[in-house]
Order: structure tokens, then C-alpha cells, then sequence
């Protein structure tokens, strides 16, 4: 599928910023990661102004096929838990992306010597994405979101926690990352499923008090810059 394509059928809003983001991502050839598999992922959903956005590790087999993030096994565990509250889930407010623009050999995470690449292909997309859309809610999905995007480690303690990114000016919750969900279910870890479950509920019924209880988020630009020097003038002790 081309990708102007696939840019129509991923995202039912898109601004001209994100279309010319998108179609750099998609030229994207700057790591080893790409030669493996042969296919740059793109996200899905409002890719405009989206107050949720929902950030896994990789595409997985079926994900680079379709060039659509989540809609493997995984992707359906979370698909339908998103969809218990349609009201707060849809495709005009939610984006969904992944810390990795292309699927890591053998679906193996890059670490150690390697997670430089990760390091990079962050900075050259998920958290530009991040900046240039503004989500009001970030949800991490899993310890690599968990470490990339919030500067965190250890899902089992980082789980159902409300956390504010400065660097995004988001309000966060991690979450276990629905492949792990399943994992569990299948072998018996209920607690597993029930936490996931408890935490996507959470997000869905207090997102909006989080927002609206924060005088930050109703900053302007430039008034949050503002406040962001006064922090760090206070940080220096001036």
C-alpha cells in the first residue's frame, strides 16, 4: 500500500504537520532496524489534537503486513478494552503509536550495546510526535515505554500511577503492555488481567478531574515557557 494510502486510512484527522512528519518517518533509513523487515510503521488515529495517546514497543509480525499499529493479538487485547468506554475512546481521540518505528529483529527489543538504536529512533520520532501533538493523557504500555517515555523502569511499581511529564506537558499512566496481558491470562496470573483492566478504567474515569484539577494544562505556550524558567531559576536557587 502506498503510503498516502495508508496516511488516509490510519488517521481520520491529520494536520499538515503531522502529513509531512509522517511521510519523513516513512523514509526513515538512519538505523539497521529498517533492513530487517523492510517497513517504517506509522501510527493511527487523531493525528491532529488527540487527548489520549497510547504508546506500545514495536510492531509485531501483523503490524508490519498492514503497516498499523496494535492489531495483532496484542493490539485487539487492548482494542477491546478501549472499547468498554466508548465515550471516551474513539478514533477522533485517541492516537496510538510505539517507541520503535520499525519491528527489532526477531521482535526483540534492542538492549545493551544496541539500545542506542532506541535511543535514537525516539528522539527521531515517538517524542517529536509526542511535542507536536500535545495529548492532554500519555499512556505508556509496558517497561520500554515505561523507560523511553517517562524515564521510569519497573512496570510492576510504575503501574497505575498518575505521573506529570514537563517535557511534554502531559499528564501519564503506565500500564502493562497487552501482549503481557495475555501471557498471563494464559497462564493463570488473574491479578495480571484484573491490574490492566483497573488501570485502563482509571484512565477513562479520571482523566478529565487530572486535566481540569492542573493549572498547567490551561497555560498557554508561552506562559508554560514562562513558568518553566521560573522552575528552573527556583531549581538554581536564584
Amino acid at each position: 500500500m502506498k503510503i498516502d494510502e495508508v496516511l488516509r486510512r490510519n488517521f481520520p484527522i491529520i494536520s499538515e504537520d503531522y502529513r509531512k512528519f509522517a511521510l519523513d518517518k516513512d523514509k526513515c533509513r538512519k538505523c539497521s532496524m529498517y533492513s530487517h523487515y523492510e517497513q517504517v510503521g506509522q501510527s493511527e488515529g487523531n493525528a491532529k489534537d488527540p487527548t489520549f495517546m497510547f504508546i506500545g514497543e514495536a510492531l509485531g509480525e501483523e503490524e508490519v503486513k498492514q503497516n498499523r499499529p496494535f492489531i495483532g493479538r496484542a493490539g485487539q487485547r487492548l482494542r477491546a478494552e478501549l472499547r468498554k468506554y466508548p465515550e471516551v475512546f474513539r478514533r477522533d481521540t485517541v492516537l496510538i503509536s510505539n517507541v520503535l518505528a520499525c519491528r527489532p529483529p526477531n521482535n526483540k527489543f534492542p538492549a545493551g550495546d544496541h539500545s542506542k538504536i532506541a535511543e535514537t529512533c525516539c528522539n527521531l520520532w515517538v517524542r517529536r510526535e509526542i511535542k507536536m501533538l500535545k495529548p492532554k493523557v500519555v499512556v505508556t504500555l509496558g517497561n520500554p515505554a515505561l523507560k523511553y517515555i517517562r524515564d521510569d523502569w519497573g512496570i510492576t511499581a510504575n503501574r497505575g500511577q498518575w505521573k506529570f511529564l514537563h517535557l511534554y506537558r502531559s499528564w501519564s499512566l503506565a500500564t502493562f503492555h497487552p501482549s503481557y496481558v495475555i501471557r498471563s491470562e494464559n497462564s493463570g496470573k488473574k491479578f495480571v488481567v484484573d491490574q490492566f483492566e483497573a488501570d485502563i478504567e482509571k484512565i477513562a474515569t479520571t482523566w478529565r478531574s487530572m486535566i481540569d484539577g492542573d493549572y498547567r494544562m490551561s497555560l498557554s505556550e508561552e506562559e508554560w515557557q514562562q513558568q518553566l524558567v521560573v522552575e528552573e531559576l527556583i531549581k538554581m536557587g536564584v
